[in-house]
Order: C-alpha cells, then sequence, then structure tokens
C-alpha cells in the first residue's frame, strides 16, 4: 500500500514538471503583449527558425472549370531569391474533401525564386490550396488558402 502511494506522488510530480515545461510565454508577456508582439512579425511565423525561407503564395484570381491555370509561389531567403529547393510541392483537394483526396504535386522552378504548377479544375466549386517548401534545411509551409474555380 505504501508502495503504491509513493509511485502515485511520483507520476503527479513528473506531470506536474512535463506541464510547467510546455509554456512557450514567458510569465511577464500578457495576452495583449503577446498578440501585439505577434502584429510586429506579419508575414511570417514566429516560432520559425530567423533563417527559414519566406514564401509567397500566388493563385489565379479567374479560374474556370476545364481551363488550365497556373499556382505559383516565390521564396526568397534574407531578401534574396531561393533558386536551389530541395522539394516544392502543392497539395490541393476540393474543400470539404477527405485527406485521402488530397493532390501533391510536385512543383517547376520557373523564374528566379519562382515554382509553379499547371492544373486543370475539372470541375467549378472551392478548392484548397497548401504549399510545401524544403530548403535551406527547413519546411515551411501555412495554412491552406481558398481558390474559387468557376
Amino acid at each position: 500500500m505504501h508502495w503504491g502511494r509513493f509511485s502515485t506522488a511520483l507520476l503527479i510530480v513528473i506531470l506536474v514538471f512535463a506541464m510547467s515545461a510546455c509554456g512557450n510565454t514567458p510569465d511577464s508577456e500578457t495576452a495583449s503583449d503577446s498578440a501585439e508582439h505577434s502584429d510586429n512579425h506579419e508575414g511570417h511565423d514566429p516560432d520559425a527558425s530567423p533563417s527559414s525561407p519566406e514564401v509567397k503564395l500566388t493563385l489565379p484570381e479567374d479560374a474556370k472549370a476545364g481551363k488550365e491555370v497556373s499556382i505559383q509561389i516565390t521564396v526568397t531567403h534574407e531578401g534574396e531569391p531561393v533558386n536551389d529547393a530541395d522539394e516544392v510541392q502543392f497539395e490541393i483537394w476540393e474543400k470539404g474533401a477527405p485527406e485521402d483526396e488530397h493532390e501533391m504535386i510536385d512543383a517547376e522552378k520557373t523564374g528566379d525564386g519562382v515554382y509553379s504548377v499547371k492544373k486543370t479544375f475539372q470541375d467549378p466549386g472551392e478548392y484548397k490550396v497548401m504549399y510545401h517548401v524544403t530548403a535551406r534545411g527547413s519546411h515551411v509551409m501555412e495554412p491552406a488558402e481558398t481558390l474559387v474555380v468557376r
């Protein structure tokens, strides 16, 4: 009985220690300070390494079903174009589709730091587009953006 209480106490101490290590905001930073801090870092992930590449997604404005469109990203690192990315892919799926229906398409380098894919959407609707870039020792991806196909 005594041994069971010791084990329970030890487990509680370990859990408390583990949970206290999970926080990533200093105690002195309030929620409003944190929001203000995030606003000052618009356009990049504050948790990303300072050496992570920056990516700008460009979606077509007039996508029509049955017509080929170009989807592209521009990748830079410290203000310079990245022309040697290890891997660039676009993940595309119809809004609401299960994950096993997401299409992964390898992009081609088509310009100075520019990577793109050509795709024909067979049906009108809302599609989600997400990029995956592996370059300079980092993997960069952002939440999916919506492309409306008419």
